[in-house]
């Protein structure tokens, strides 16, 4: 687990009190979340979003990743399907997105 001093050497644009006002915020944990505290940097100062606009982009950010996971799984209990079953699968997939089912 990173310490706060190693989060904020490893992040550029994040000082001390950002850090500790995201953490209150709930926007990140505590000392171990570097990755998110650079997408937030990132967010606030390359991408120009207002401090407010933050814990919306956040929830559609973990949204996204929680249904990529989700999507995963399907895709992993699909694989140990006979493929007979896979190709129906496929096929019923297309349809619908062509608007056919």
């Amino acid at each position: 687990m990173l310490s706060e001093r190693d989060v904020i050497a490893r992040v550029q644009r994040l000082t001390v009190t950002r850090l500790r006002v995201w953490v209150q915020q709930g926007w990140i944990k505590p000392v171990d979340e570097e990755a998110r505290a650079a997408l937030i940097c990132n967010l606030e100062d390359q991408l120009g979003f207002a401090e407010e606009d933050v814990p919306v982009l956040l929830s559609l950010i973990d949204q996204i990743h929680g249904l990529r996971s989700e999507l995963m799984g399907v895709l992993a209990a699909l694989e140990d399907l006979p493929p007979d079953v896979r190709a129906t699968v496929r096929m019923r997939i297309e349809s619908r997105r062509q608007g056919d089912g």
